[in-house]
């Protein structure tokens, strides 16, 4: 029995360009003679409900046509699904979103047509870690599968939702925002433990934990991430002025921070923060904003776990600035190392798909 294709496609993203690039791509697609349905979300949340449909249909190829918001609720719904069915389905992209992040380490160009040809041509399938989250002191728990942060960058992608900075088109209005919000913002003191070590008091401006390498349309906060990987890419600023931070944003999206002063870049397979206060965070554009969501929502303790290999999910194969690893090298139980070096820096290669 062949594959069967389903597309979960959300017409308004990327500003409403989505839907006039997903009727190119259907053009191209139909030349593959796939079996293959289509749906369109109408509102919040339908994604995590239309993939457990699909699935419970029989479709093993889902793929998410839209940006890093779809993604986030298809995930979500396919953890829902009893794991041996869900090890049956991969997940795959079509970057037609702002932000387009997690789609950096699968590596599929923006353009409809060049997507559907790499899709369909110059793929294959892998598993992946995701994590999951938890706020103890309000029972909310998620999954994410590319990169949860807490703090300034959290606000910057409410502000995005919120249609703030319209006028800068593309990933580049994400820095836009970020300087703006950054006025507003003021550090909060925090505890953080990195698997089952002692607590580290810091002063929160921004925790980014990912298995994806970068957010907020091409910020590489965790640029040593890998999609393989049974540890999360994790960077704290343990203490830094506004000054510092305003600096720290270029060299973030080069992914030259790691060395940062009043930072630390590492590794963790479980992640716990403790806030003196409620504070802002957000998942692949799932956002979480005190007061503006209940208590019921957003709290001051928060855990994250990664779930390796929870998920499976489609990639090219002639991505240009990572390696993925076949399926002989996991079983043997090997992992992706976590700095790679490659003849294009991954700032370049998101720059590519961009434009192609």
């Amino acid at each position: 029995m062949g594959d069967k294709y389903k597309f979960i496609v959300n017409p308004n993203a990327g500003l409403g360009k989505c839907i006039n690039k997903w009727e190119i791509a259907e053009k191209i697609i139909n030349e593959y003679s796939i079996d293959y349905a289509v749906d369109f979300t109408s509102g919040p949340f339908q994604a995590e409900d239309l993939v457990i449909k699909a699935v419970n249909e029989g479709f093993n190829k889902i793929i998410s046509v839209s940006g890093d918001g779809v993604l986030n609720e298809i995930t979500n719904g396919l953890m829902k699904v009893p794991e041996e069915k869900r090890k049956t389905v991969s997940l795959g992209v079509l970057p037609f979103g702002t932000g387009n992040d997690y789609n950096t380490v699968l590596g599929f160009p923006w353009n409809p047509k060049n997507a559907i040809v790499h899709l369909m041509e110059k793929s294959a399938t892998s598993p992946v870690s995701i994590g999951k989250m938890k706020v103890v002191d309000t029972g909310l728990e998620k999954y994410f599968i590319n990169v949860l942060d807490v703090g300034i960058s959290s606000i910057v992608g409410h502000a995005a939702n919120l249609g703030e900075g319209s006028f800068v088109k593309g990933p580049r209005k994400y820095t836009y925002l970020a300087l703006k919000k950054l006025l507003m913002v003021k550090q909060i003191k925090a505890n953080i433990r990195l698997d089952e070590k002692e607590f580290l008091p810091i002063k929160l401006m921004m925790v980014t934990i990912g298995t994806g390498k970068c957010n907020g349309g091409g910020m590489f906060c965790c640029v040593d991430a890998h999609p393989q990987h049974d540890r999360f890419n994790v960077f704290i600023t343990k203490s830094v002025n506004k000054l510092q931070t305003l600096i720290g944003i270029g060299r973030i999206k080069d992914g030259k921070h790691k060395t940062m002063k009043g930072t630390l870049f590492t590794y963790a397979k479980k992640v716990e923060i403790k806030t003196e206060k409620p504070i802002a965070f957000q998942f692949d554009g799932e956002v979480y904003i005190p007061p503006k969501y209940p208590q019921s929502s957003v709290g001051t303790h928060m855990i994250t776990e990664i779930i390796p290999q929870a998920l499976k999910v489609i990639y090219n194969t002639e991505h240009k600035s990572m390696n993925w690893l076949n399926q002989e090298e996991l079983l043997k139980g090997k992992l992706p190392p976590l700095e790679e070096k490659r003849d294009w820096t991954h700032k370049k290669y998101r720059k590519w798909l961009e434009l192609n």
